[in-house]
């Protein structure tokens, strides 16, 4: 597309420096997106830095569309009254929209629903993309590391994109933050699903019922007229939100109970989907936390209108993503492994309770993040001092805070914890500690692959120190 197009598409109140027609295949609203290829979009509502438009410029990017002009930028410059329409017309002029697309929002679980349902997809052939915690996938194979779980609307548009697919399924998780912050904006979504909720991001939410609220957004804001919304019925006042959808008139698939829940027996696992039940021989996934998350995958596909058959069919096919109850055996005293997210007291005490063997409670790492929710530090202390045999307290992402401190304040409400300072050295003794037939959670940093300490970033990667310490012994 030449820049001379966009007056034939989008409201230009003034132009600017306009003096060479140039190509441009894409937009975008982040900077460290921008190329020569590549409209930058600069809304001068939220307040941004002059430094993201110099980056722009820096990246040569072809031109801007702005609601400010900038004199001291010397690029061409289209000037428009309301960016966020004028930005959503282009937007839906460049790029396809999927044919179908699925959000996926909750406190835990969103990584591993979606996950699961690619999964499912992939496995009966159907085309499939997916953004969120662990990248950009397609069908399944990763091919791009984002930096946000959920960007902004211009790259929803983007990765929810594919030239020459006809029928893409996009499948995205949706933050909090982004539901708050009008990220979405007129993405469109096909199906909303929910997980759970309980306390997290209170440092920028404040309150856990302004934190539900951005929650209940993807239902009440965000998904289209004729979608059909995904709910889990665990959820504590759960029917605030059915109610708020039966007046949209959304239709609603419930799992948990009445629609598509799993149910244990002394001889098998079964799974009930509208009333029919089937018989689950093989499967991967066997904690009551992987079989929700599997629950409300399964309830995705079935709002795709995708054959129960088809999916039941292929449940075998599901592992854990990278960092989600990812398990390792160390076979010489006969140990589990747990690598898991769980950074929640929620989260906590869910993987803790349902990794209880023969009564015997697992051995627990972890630590709390600085700078952020100091309020669940306490509460995750004391969930491990309830519920693990023995408890390795070391860091997470300390930040800007002291990591001292923070494993200080952990170890006030978790007395007997054993502090390591350290986490890859933490992680190692408590490896080498482990006793016979004992299951050890490592918890809180999952699939991510570095630590924040202060202005320094190091490789950490709580699966390869699993790896390494014990390598043929796995």
């Amino acid at each position: 597309m030449l820049l001379s197009d966009l007056i034939k598409i989008i409201r230009v109140n003034k132009t600017y420096n306009f003096k060479k027609n140039k190509i441009f295949f894409s937009i975008t609203s982040n900077s460290k997106f921008t190329n020569k290829n590549t409209i930058f979009i600069w809304n001068k509502n939220l307040n941004l830095k002059n430094e993201y438009l110099i980056e722009a410029l820096r990246n040569k990017v072809p031109a801007i569309i702005s609601n400010k002009y900038h004199k001291f930028a010397n690029i061409a410059q289209f000037i428009v009254s309301n960016i966020n329409l004028e930005t959503d017309k282009l937007l839906k002029k460049i790029f396809n929209p999927p044919y179908k697309s699925i959000a996926v929002t909750g406190t835990n679980g969103k990584t591993s629903v979606v996950w699961y349902i690619s999964k499912i997809l992939t496995s009966i052939n159907v085309e499939n993309t997916t953004l969120g915690t662990l990248g950009y996938f397609n069908n399944g194979k990763k091919t791009k590391d984002t930096n946000l779980t959920t960007p902004a609307c211009t790259e929803l548009y983007k990765y929810g994109s594919r030239k020459n697919i006809r029928k893409n399924t996009f499948i995205f998780e949706a933050s909090s933050h982004a539901l708050d912050q009008n990220r979405l904006r007129n993405f469109p979504i096909n199906i909303a699903a929910i997980t759970n909720i309980s306390s997290d991001h209170l440092d920028y939410h404040k309150t856990l019922k302004e934190y539900k609220n951005a929650k209940y957004k993807l239902f009440s804001k965000y998904l289209l007229e004729n979608g059909i919304a995904v709910i889990n019925s665990r959820i504590k006042n759960i029917n605030k939100l059915i109610k708020i959808l039966n007046i949209r008139k959304i239709k609603v698939i419930i799992f948990g109970e009445k629609n598509i829940f799993f149910k244990k027996n002394k001889k098998n696992l079964m799974l009930y989907i509208n009333k029919k039940k089937y018989i689950i021989d093989k499967l991967n996934l066997s904690t009551d936390i992987e079989l929700q998350n599997l629950e409300c995958a399964i309830a995705c596909c079935l709002a795709l209108d995708i054959e129960e058959k088809k999916i039941v069919k292929v449940l075998h096919n599901i592992k854990n993503p990278p960092g989600r109850l990812q398990k390792f055996y160390y076979k010489k005293k006969n140990c589990k492994i747990i690598v898991d997210y769980a950074h929640t007291p929620e989260a906590l005490k869910k993987v803790l309770l349902s990794l209880v063997s023969n009564n015997k409670k697992p051995v627990l790492l972890f630590g709390c993040g600085g700078d952020r929710d100091k309020g669940k530090r306490k509460k995750m202390a004391i969930i491990a001092k309830d519920h693990s045999s023995r408890v390795y307290i070391t860091d997470d992402n300390p930040r800007n805070e002291d990591p001292t401190k923070i494993r200080k304040e952990i170890l006030r409400y978790c007395t007997g914890g054993i502090e390591v300072p350290g986490r890859k050295k933490a992680i190692i003794k408590a490896l080498k500690d482990l006793n016979k037939n004992e299951t050890l959670i490592i918890a809180g940093k999952g699939h991510e692959k570095i630590q924040i300490l202060k202005n320094r970033v190091i490789n950490l990667n709580d699966a390869e120190i699993v790896k390494n310490t014990f390598k043929n012994e796995l």
